[in-house]
């Protein structure tokens, strides 16, 4: 039975693998639990998983807490920017790493990539988009390029967002997630951030990767073969099945981890996305394409620009707004250092910053 480490254990992609577990979709033995707060619901997890550890976190206790507590694997969870440390963390100790803090790779680009390669741990991503192509490219090296579905989020095809509030935009049609990737998604940044991150994960330029807008988010991914064939991943929207797959890592054959996909009366659509709706999406495509300090800027401005949102310090149109205004910066400087990363991470979020307070 593999050991695992949980990071974010509260929040909706913990919660999720913990459900797993109880619901004896997963077997493991879970060591250790973190969150970012929540301490009575983190008391009440250790004592049902005889767990042994807990850690509400902060930056002066993690690592400490990960070295003493090394499991087979992590499921890092947290949100934002924070996961990264996280994640090189891990890494450092050896541990493969369930990833489902897209930020880890956005940001820490090949630094993160190196560090599992010295220290021969593995990463396996936990996205449904990426964790559909990390299966579908198993045994097919004549890859041609990716496409990745986006649901369109709530407002596809509306205008006027102007007086759109945070709570309207985190009202996802498909997914159940936390405030901040459900506004992401609204606008697309989500999207743009997973295909800088399919970019490094898959080592694939931005021109062979799509981005195509599927309402129904059963069909998570797709891969082009050199041949012109396409094959897809196919499964109701629930993330318990990725999460499990990237746990147990082919281990062990899984059993009805989600209910089968029924036929019956199913129709599947797919559109186009508007460059014009959707300006994230874009910028991220050119992030991608420019690479060095880009992601790093891209990320850290959307993360300013839809907290302020969320605090009613700037309209949702203002969002792309002040990303796009970061991004016309030089951000030109090479990354080779998780400090490096932290530089550029807290210059990018100081003009965002800054934008934000004069509202563009």
């Amino acid at each position: 039975m593999r050991t695992l480490l949980i990071l974010g254990a509260t929040g909706s992609i913990g919660t999720t693998a913990l459900n797993a577990v109880r619901q004896k979709k997963l077997d493991v033995r879970i060591t250790g639990l973190v969150a970012h707060s929540s301490s009575d619901r983190l008391r009440a997890l250790a004592e049902e998983f005889s767990c042994p550890f807990t850690l509400n976190t902060d930056s002066s206790s993690l690592r400490s807490f990960i070295r003493a507590n090394r499991a087979d694997i992590a499921l890092n969870a947290i949100a934002g920017a924070a996961g990264l440390e996280a994640s090189l963390f891990c890494l450092q100790e050896g541990m493969d790493l369930a990833l489902a803090n897209k930020e880890s790779v956005v940001m820490g680009g090949q630094v993160l990539f190196d560090e599992a390669k010295k220290n021969k741990a593995r990463i396996i991503p936990v996205d449904s988009e990426h964790s559909a192509i990390y299966h579908l490219l198993k045994g097919r090296p004549d890859a041609e390029s990716l496409v990745i579905t986006a649901s369109g989020g709530p407002f596809l095809g509306r205008g006027d967002l102007e007086n759109v509030s945070p709570e309207e935009a985190a009202n996802h049609p498909t997914w159940k997630m936390g405030r901040k990737i459900s506004i992401d998604s609204s606008t697309l940044a989500n999207k743009g951030l997973e295909v800088i991150e399919a970019g490094f994960l898959f080592n694939m330029p931005a021109d062979r990767i799509e981005v195509t807008i599927h309402r129904q988010s059963v069909v998570h991914s797709m891969v082009r073969m050199k041949d012109g064939s396409v094959y897809a991943q196919l499964s109701p929207p629930d993330m318990t099945l990725p999460i499990v797959s990237a746990v147990n890592d082919d281990r062990q054959v899984l059993h009805e981890v989600v209910r089968p996909l029924s036929f019956s009366g199913l129709t599947l659509t797919f559109q186009d996305w508007d460059r014009t709706e959707f300006p994230l999406l874009a910028l991220a495509y050119k992030a991608l394409e420019r690479k060095k300090s880009y992601p790093v800027a891209f990320n850290a401005a959307d993360e300013v620009a839809v907290a302020a949102f969320c605090d009613r310090k700037i309209r949702y149109t203002d969002i792309a707004r002040i990303v796009s205004a970061v991004m016309e910066e030089d951000w030109s400087a090479e990354i080779t250092s998780y400090e490096d990363i932290i530089v550029q991470d807290r210059l990018a979020r100081l003009k965002a910053g800054q934008l934000c307070s004069c509202h563009i």
